[in-house]
């Protein structure tokens, strides 16, 4: 059933009514450029929809489980833990830095720092998927030439967060994938995954894309946490890949 976030009354009478064991706080407004140009409309769903969900989770005594991202660290270290210190470089990083925040206030929580999720999708929004259809419609796709990230497969994730939470797991995770990539090898990955023709990516400098929001350069994440938890990584992102094309993405 659908359900406004921004609507503190309608989200504690559902819980109530509900009493789930967890909440999983997956909507959010995920656009970086949109948080920097709305920074108190953005911020209004990314963080403070979220104080009433916390609340709403101690009353049914759940976990409250949210969605943060490497943009919370400057990516000048590169390859990130969770005990790293956070140094945002946008708005869109600071609302996650405080959604984190507030998150710990919750008796039990989990906090999952992702990274250059993809996967199938209706919108076809996510970066692989905008770059197959660009592709396959014979244009161009600019890729930034200096950035790192940790492609985070969201099907592979959805199994983790229900992993986690079944085994009682709390705190901070970087459930993101077990490779650290280029942008544009990671783009050349799925062009070779779905049989694309490489020399349409165009690799530019972030400095010459007209970002209004600075991005993290070298912001990969260390999944050495959720590996010793679990066991295993989430699904390699070659993989993945794979799995999408199978599929008929």
């Amino acid at each position: 059933m659908p359900l406004d976030i921004t609507d503190a009354a309608a989200v504690r009478e559902l819980v109530r009514r509900l009493r789930p064991e967890a909440i999983v706080l997956a909507a959010a407004m995920p656009h970086v450029e949109g948080c920097e140009r709305d920074p108190a409309g953005t911020r209004r769903v990314n963080v403070d929809a979220a104080a009433a969900l916390r609340d709403a989770a101690a009353d049914a005594d759940a976990t409250f489980v949210v969605f943060s991202s490497e943009y919370v660290f400057d990516g000048r270290a590169g390859s990130y833990t969770e005990g790293d210190a956070v140094a945002p470089l946008n708005e869109y990083g600071r609302q996650k830095v405080a959604l984190e925040e507030l998150a710990r206030e919750a008796e039990r929580h989990l906090i999952l720092r992702v990274s250059g999720v993809f996967g199938a999708e209706p919108d076809r929004k996510n970066f692989v998927l905008q770059l197959v259809d660009r592709l396959r419609a014979d244009g161009t796709f600019v890729v930034p030439s200096d950035q790192l990230i940790t492609p985070t497969d969201a099907t592979s994730l959805a199994s983790v967060v229900v992993e986690l939470v079944d085994r009682g797991a709390t705190g901070t995770f970087h459930a993101a994938g077990p490779e650290i990539l280029s942008r544009v090898d990671f783009a050349q990955m799925v062009v070779r995954a779905f049989g694309l023709v490489p020399d349409r990516i165009v690799p530019r400098p972030t400095a010459e894309l007209g970002l209004l929001a600075m991005r993290p350069q070298r912001a990969g994440l260390s999944d050495a946490k959720l590996r010793a938890t679990l066991g295993h990584p989430v699904a390699a992102p070659a993989a993945a890949l794979s799995g999408l094309v199978a599929r008929g993405v």
